[in-house]
Formats: C-alpha cells, sequence, structure tokens
C-alpha cells in the first residue's frame, strides 16, 4: 500500500520540479523547439494534464512576446502544436498561432505560412464550428497562398450561419471570381438576388451577377493577350488588333456597358469600373491612394519585337 502511494506520487514530484523550472530555450536538430512528446507528458502526468498543457501554453505565449527572427516565429508552431496535442479543443493556441507565425518577408512574400495553416486546419478539425479559426484559414487562404476557391468554400459555409455578416456571401462570390471558378459565383449570386425580398439587396446582386460576367470576359480578352505577345514577341498596340490577329473573333461587349482597353501593365480593363473583381490586386502610390489602371500609351517603336 505505501509502495502504490509512493508511485502516485512521483508524477506528481516530477511535474513540481518541471513547472518550477525556468523556461529554456532548447533547440533540436534542424531548427524548432525542443519539447517532449505529448504521449509521454500524457503517460506521465496523466491527473495533472490540464496544469501540464497550461504550462505549454503559457511557454508558447512567451514565445511569442520574446520572438524576432522567422525562426523564432516558426518555433512558436512547435509549442502551439503540442499544446493542442494535448488538448485538442483549446481555441486559443490555434488562433494565436495562426496570427502569429506568418512573418512578413517583403515583396508580398511571407514566411511560415505552410505552418499557420496546417494549424488552423488541425482547428478547424478539432472545433468545425469556432467561426474564428475557419475564417483565420479562409484569411490565410486567400491573401497569404492564393487559394481563392478553398477560401470561398470557407466564407459561403460560414455565411449560411444565422448571425453571420451580409457581407459574407459577397466575399465568397468575389472569391469564385477570383479563383476562376465563375459558374459557382454566378449560382451563389443569384440564389442570392432570387431570394432576397429587399430591393436594395436584389440590386446588389444582379450587380454582382453583372460584375462576374464582365471579370469573365475580361479573362478572355487576357488569354488572347498572351497568346499575340508569346506569338509576336510584344504587346498589341490596341485590344482591336487582337481580332485583326485572329486571337479573338471579335471584340466582346462589356456587360456593365462600358467600352475596354489595354492597360498599362498589359491586361484587359473597362471604363465602366475603377477596378477589376479581384481582392489582391491593390497597389497604391506614394500617397496611399490605390492607383487606377490607365490605358498603355503605345509607340511605332513598342510594337516592334
Amino acid at each position: 500500500m505505501v509502495k502504490s502511494s509512493a508511485l502516485r506520487f512521483i508524477p506528481g514530484l516530477l511535474l513540481v520540479a518541471v513547472l518550477s523550472a525556468p523556461p529554456q530555450r532548447m533547440q533540436k536538430q534542424g531548427g524548432g523547439a525542443l519539447l517532449p512528446r505529448p504521449g509521454l507528458l500524457t503517460a506521465l502526468f496523466k491527473s495533472q494534464l490540464g496544469l501540464v498543457t497550461d504550462y505549454f501554453w503559457i511557454l508558447m505565449l512567451n514565445r511569442i512576446g520574446s520572438a524576432n527572427t522567422v525562426d523564432e516565429y516558426r518555433s512558436v508552431y512547435d509549442y502551439a502544436d503540442l499544446v493542442t496535442d494535448l488538448d485538442p479543443l483549446f481555441r486559443h493556441p490555434y488562433v494565436y498561432g495562426g496570427i502569429t507565425l506568418p512573418v512578413h518577408l517583403g515583396k508580398g512574400e511571407y514566411a511560415n505560412v505552410a505552418e499557420s495553416s496546417a494549424l488552423l486546419r488541425k482547428g478547424s478539425k478539432h472545433l468545425p464550428s469556432n467561426e474564428r479559426i475557419a475564417f483565420q484559414l479562409a484569411y490565410n487562404l486567400m491573401f497569404f497562398e492564393k487559394k481563392y476557391k478553398e477560401a470561398a468554400d470557407i466564407i459561403q459555409e460560414l455565411s449560411r450561419r444565422p448571425d453571420a455578416p451580409s457581407w459574407y456571401s459577397a466575399l465568397a462570390t468575389r472569391l469564385y471570381a477570383q479563383s476562376g471558378d465563375f459558374d459557382s459565383g454566378l449560382s451563389l449570386s443569384m440564389a442570392l438576388r432570387d431570394g432576397s425580398e429587399d430591393p436594395e439587396t436584389r440590386a446588389f446582386y444582379e450587380h454582382r451577377v453583372q460584375e462576374i460576367l464582365q471579370e469573365r470576359m475580361l479573362r478572355t480578352v487576357d488569354e488572347a493577350i498572351a497568346r499575340y505577345r508569346a506569338r509576336e514577341g510584344h504587346l498589341p498596340q490596341s485590344l482591336a488588333v487582337l481580332v485583326t490577329a485572329g486571337d479573338l473573333p471579335r471584340l466582346p461587349e462589356d456587360p456593365l456597358g462600358g467600352h475596354l482597353f489595354l492597360g498599362e501593365d498589359g491586361r484587359a480593363y473597362s471604363d465602366a469600373v475603377r477596378f477589376r473583381m479581384e481582392l489582391v490586386q491593390d497597389e497604391r502610390g506614394e500617397d496611399g491612394e490605390r492607383l487606377v489602371p490607365k490605358p498603355r500609351v503605345t509607340s511605332h517603336d513598342d510594337a516592334q519585337p
């Protein structure tokens, strides 16, 4: 009996020793934090698992607060992964880790995106009803990974919730269009238009249908521009040249009634709208104002290969 009590006392003694020790930044070979395996912690401290989980959660917060380099931020994932292995229903590590991990490298490049998304996917698996985790994953997909279709699917699912903000549906239709899945974007927009009893909402989604049709048309013109450029070695002087060269049977009509033009960046635009139906194409000038696409000005020399 005495022996049995002593055996039960050992894990508690080990726990006190572990939690009393100051945090140390130990690194494993190949990078990342050197942390115990969750199975070992579960076996040793089964009755004190909540306390152990909180301890490593505190270490995770400490690492977030002290991280300065890409690798140090990367190690946040190791702590978050351990904490959520110990308690898969603990939502805060998924959210804090998912937000903190990506590091901006400049020129639109980010590090640790894969780790951030992996953590958020893990959270979505264990907490499928958590809106914050799902939206943060969609944010990663749309802004970092450019996986617009998957992001649209998540946002559309979130939009079905009774308390969902109305802009969720609008964002989903835009993401479908940007992904090139125009059929899904059109189907969703038409369903929202036809199912609305509010004239203002119905008018919004009717306009959204036309915007999606316009973007699909502009993508077709973009493809013709790309074919011409690949063959001729330079951009056409105007969109009309694409018809003469046989890359387009005719210049398509703009669903929004505008006139098409070739932009400075070599893509097609319409003067019916200030910007194309894109989420991330958002360049700004020195004054912070978003750059409005302008027609490309060509000369005789520009048209030469």
